[in-house]
């Protein structure tokens, strides 16, 4: 399991894999809301084998490699990988269940939590290293908001509309 971990986790480091993931999110959400557990599934299942599809980089970002190895060293360890596995299986239930009741303002605030609540993590356990996600995590943001905030205006002009 050690051997397949190191493997994962140094094409993991490579940049792409964290930026994919927003993109994934959003995907995952759209499926929560058109009630398809097979989209939702196909999804989760993309986006957790994401992290090995690109190459190990060939120049590593300390920041990056040092929040990596903070990650590695949780999931090495039983407890500490139930409790990991746990705390995010819980957030992507809540994105999924808000999505899926049609509430995309809880849904938005559940992600935002989410996408904050991992640069404030990873700050608190690996120090300045935790500003290492912060690229990807304002992607993110950016990405998942701004499609919110699009998709809210047009709900808004509909009514109008109609």
């Amino acid at each position: 399991m050690e051997i397949f971990l190191d493997w994962a986790f140094a094409r993991h480091l490579n940049p792409l894999s964290w930026y994919i993931r927003p993109i994934f999110l959003i995907v995952i959400c759209y499926f929560a809301y058109k009630r398809s557990w097979k989209g939702v599934i196909i999804t989760f299942v993309l986006m957790m084998s994401s992290m090995v599809w690109f190459s190990a980089p060939e120049t590593i970002n300390p920041q990056m490699q040092a929040v990596l190895e903070y990650e590695q060293m949780l999931l090495s360890n039983p407890v500490s990988a139930i409790f990991t596995i746990a705390l995010m299986m819980i957030f992507i239930v809540l994105i999924l269940m808000a999505f899926w009741k049609h509430s995309l303002k809880f849904g938005l605030i559940i992600l935002n939590i989410t996408l904050v609540g991992k640069v404030i993590l990873s700050l608190l356990f690996t120090g300045e290293n935790g500003w290492a996600p912060l690229g990807n995590t304002i992607f993110g943001l950016i990405l998942v908001n701004g499609i919110g905030w699009f998709i809210m205006y047009r709900k808004r002009k509909n009514k109008l509309v109609n």
